[in-house]
């Protein structure tokens, strides 16, 4: 960790000599812990000379120090972290500040003395809510001549630490007290038992501690609304100097339609104004608050009984989101509480009543039920979310990734079975999982709250690749096995949306439309996957089901999807004069691409290469710098062009698009990014998650190709080594992964000449497996057992004990 000081952020930092002191009003102190951290920040004052205001920003990439919000707020979802980068602090004592919410994820942090004074600090830092690894001593380890692939590595390592964490890490975000809930400033928490509420009138009571108090209406779990706030009178002696007092006026009731109050990149926010409350409202004092949708035209709001407002909706931006129902009521969507920035206030006795009189929700909020209701209790589950920072959600489809580089780094095999079974909590009846579980609700909420969560139908076969790489690669069977009726229904789900006049998959999503190469594919990779875990299982009535049924759908595709004018498996049925990027990966890594038609639809790359990756299609802007590439659509490419021998494309996308990840220092945050701009810049400007497990693929198949070490029965019980020597201009490369029989260790060495390549292979007891090594323009094919006992008869394939093997060809 190093720090500056000055009259504006900076990011050449140096080594922190303690303690840091601020002495002139608007100085900031820069301070950039190197990589990506997570927890509850704190500060330790150890002088001051008077009471003083100080402002405290976080950020992932460097410039975020430079907005006025951070890289925030992220209004998206209630996600046991802060809403807000940015925080403000009265500091009237020396000691320990600690904030109330935590930080997901940074890089960087500010503190802006905002008052005459100063204020020197002993420490700053984070109470850590992730479990932040060595990356130089993992379980499972990759290691080559290039400097460059080795940090590229260590990147998705890194973003699996920050985006996975352990069960009740992630705290709960209301504290429940005799008087209702203590809320400071966070998006409002929904409940999720009003989903389906219209034409409604909520009541409750609210007391300010500081300058103001929030809630929402008309909104879903993890959706847009109408947001509403009420100010204070924003006395002195508790406002902060910062405070913004044209969006927050004294007395005053503001609105807005969408995410939030302020705009951030994807999340639109439609401010309505602020209108004038005709009396005081003072802190420390509750006020009775009742905003009423009764009429499905009109918003009425009252404070105390007096009428502030009664707007005639139409004449305002749109209330987006999931709460328009098919009918298509404007005020349909539940309800929740939750101030705004830097603000404090405690909610009491909330009743919502219909249109009708009925009173069809009361609650006094002062049980701990509440907490998992509204999403506010502490994190369930030992599992991993999207991002640390961002997108703070159980994402199904993403995981796909994540569930390969876990093992093939940090190992940790219980965040791989924690969030697959988090998923399955959150199945319903039809066999679907929820594609974005959120962390603070329970599952027993789910048919409450499943409205917006089971879209994007293709995530289910993601989902299902996750539990298929999971097992490939750890040979863990108990999971499967005390879950398998769980994932038979998902597959079933699948099985039952194949097309019968095509045999293709009749779903689309994010990967793909439906009747298309990228859905279908992903399905028989699954399905091929299932039909291994329902062997072992000896299940195999199903296994024979489901590779049946792969056979079906990869001879469809091949029928109906392949383009022999175009020399490309097309897009979809519908759509057979384009290729997509993800489509070409799935048809390889499937096995459904024949060796001729992959090497021909690999020919077509071109047609998408921008710089420094491919698009996602031939549709995407060339011309624009902002046209934002993705490392997780990639990283499906990436696999296929090593598993076809396509060394130079691979070598293009892991030199450039993960490169870039690694060598800028202003968005370097130690993980990889949610996208990625031609300018090499972030992909959603400040938005962008910099700690994405998705763009993880590098992290997995770097030991796969590079290093060549592959899993040929579940766990490596038997494994190949293959040395991936060629075209990636490495001079040696090694690989450790931890299985269930130890630690499998595999390397190989060129001479200086080039003509003599060393491999070493240490492979624990129960184990066996091939090398497979050039020799006089031909591969030979050695056999190794990892057993302890010594080989005593040589026509016996050789055996390892404690020792390493070491073998050395002329090449």
């Amino acid at each position: 960790m190093s720090a500056a000081i000055g009259l504006a952020p900076q990011i050449l930092t140096t080594r922190i000599n303690w303690p840091v002191t601020l002495a002139q009003k608007g100085s900031i102190a820069t301070f950039d812990f190197d990589a990506e951290v997570a927890g509850y920040p704190y500060f330790v004052v150890s002088a001051l000379n008077r009471p003083v205001q100080i402002e405290v920003k976080y950020s992932e990439q460097f410039d975020g120090l430079n907005h006025p919000w951070g890289d925030g707020p992220y209004d998206y979802v209630i996600s046991l972290a802060s809403t807000y980068r940015v925080e403000t602090f009265n500091v009237t004592q020396t000691g320990r500040f600690q904030s109330f919410f935590l930080q997901g994820g940074q890089r960087w942090e500010s503190i802006r003395l905002l008052t005459n004074g100063h204020v020197s600090f002993s420490e700053v830092g984070l109470q850590a809510t992730i479990d932040l690894p060595d990356l130089d001593n993992l379980p499972s380890t990759f290691e080559s001549s290039n400097g460059i692939y080795n940090a590229i590595w260590k990147l998705g390592a890194n973003s699996i630490a920050a985006a996975c964490f352990n069960a009740g890490s992630q705290k709960q975000t209301w504290e429940i007290t005799d008087d209702g809930i203590y809320v400071p400033g966070q998006k409002a928490a929904v409940s999720a038992l009003g989903n389906n509420f219209e034409k409604y009138t909520l009541k409750f009571y609210s007391k300010i501690v500081r300058g103001g108090t929030g809630w929402s209406t008309v909104t879903s779990v993890g959706g847009s609304g109408l947001n509403l706030l009420l100010i204070s009178n924003l006395p002195s002696e508790t406002t902060f100097v910062n405070t913004n007092q044209t969006l927050t006026p004294a007395n005053s009731l503001v609105l807005a339609s969408g995410w939030g109050f302020v705009n951030q990149t994807t999340l639109d926010s439609y401010f309505w104004g602020s209108f004038k409350v005709p009396f005081d409202i003072k802190e420390g004092e509750w006020y009775e608050i009742e905003t009423s949708h009764a009429n499905d035209d009109f918003l009425v709001v009252s404070v105390n009984g007096i009428q502030i407002v009664n707007l005639t909706l139409a004449h305002y931006p749109p209330l987006l989101g999931s709460f328009t129902s098919g009918s298509g009521a404007r005020t349909q969507g539940s309800f929740g509480f939750g101030p705004y920035q830097d603000q404090i206030a405690y909610f009491r006795n909330a009743t919502v009543t219909a249109a009708n009189g009925t009173q069809i929700y009361h609650s006094y909020l002062t049980s701990q039920d509440v907490l998992a209701e509204y999403g506010t209790h502490e994190n369930w589950a030992t599992t991993c979310v999207d991002g640390p920072k961002r997108d703070r959600l159980v994402w199904l489809g993403d995981f796909f990734h994540t569930s390969r580089s876990l093992p093939a780094s940090t190992s940790r095999w219980d965040y791989v079975k924690g969030t697959l079974q988090y998923l399955i909590d959150w199945q319903v009846p039809n066999g679907e999982v929820s594609i974005d579980p959120p962390l603070g609700y329970s599952p027993a909420y789910t048919e409450q709250i499943s409205g917006g969560s089971y879209g994007l139908p293709d995530y289910q076969i993601l989902g299902l690749n996750a539990l298929t790489n999971y097992y490939g690669v750890t040979g863990d069977l108990d999971f499967p096995r005390d879950n398998w009726p769980a994932f038979q229904r998902l597959i079933q789900y699948l099985l039952n949306n194949i097309d019968n006049s095509t045999n293709l998959l009749n779903i689309g999503g994010f990967i793909g439309p439906e009747l298309g190469t990228a859905t279908s594919a992903c399905l028989v990779q699954g399905l091929k996957g299932a039909a291994i875990i329902a062997d072992d299982l000896n299940d195999h009535a199903t296994a024979n089901i489901y590779r049946n049924t792969a056979t079906d759908v990869a001879n469809a595709i091949n029928t109906h999807l392949w383009s022999p004018t175009e020399g490309f498996y097309a897009v979809s049925t519908s759509n057979m004069s384009d290729f997509s990027l993800v489509g070409l990966g799935f048809a390889i890594t499937s096995g459904v691409a024949t060796a001729t038609r992959a090497t021909s639809t690999l020919a077509k790359l071109d047609q998408i290469k921008l710089y420094p990756a491919y698009a996602d299609n031939t549709q995407e802007d060339s011309s624009s710098n902002l046209t934002k590439l993705s490392p997780n659509t990639n990283g499906f490419l990436l696999s296929a062009l090593l598993l076809a021998n396509q060394t130079e494309p691979a070598k293009y996308l892991l030199d450039n698009l993960w490169a870039a990840m690694y060598t800028q220092n202003q968005f370097r945050s130690g993980g990889t990014w949610e996208y990625v701009n031609q300018n090499l810049s972030p992909g959603l400007s400040l938005f962008t998650s910099l700690g994405h497990p998705w763009g993880n693929a590098p992290t997995y198949v770097l030991p796969e190709f590079v290093a060549g070490l592959w899993a040929v029965a579940p766990g490596y019980k038997t494994w190949l080594f293959g040395p991936g020597y060629k075209g990636f201009d490495l001079s040696y490369a090694n690989t450790t992964i931890s299985t269930k029989f130890g630690s499998l260790k595999a390397g190989w060495s060129l001479n200086n000449q080039g003509n003599q390549l060393t491999i070493t292979i240490d492979a624990p007891v129960g184990t066996s497996g091939s090398v497979a090594l050039p020799a006089n323009g031909l591969i030979e094919t050695y056999n190794i057992n990892g057993r302890e006992e010594k080989n005593e008869d040589p026509s016996e394939p050789l055996a390892i004990g404690s020792s390493m093997t070491t073998i050395v060809v002329q090449i």
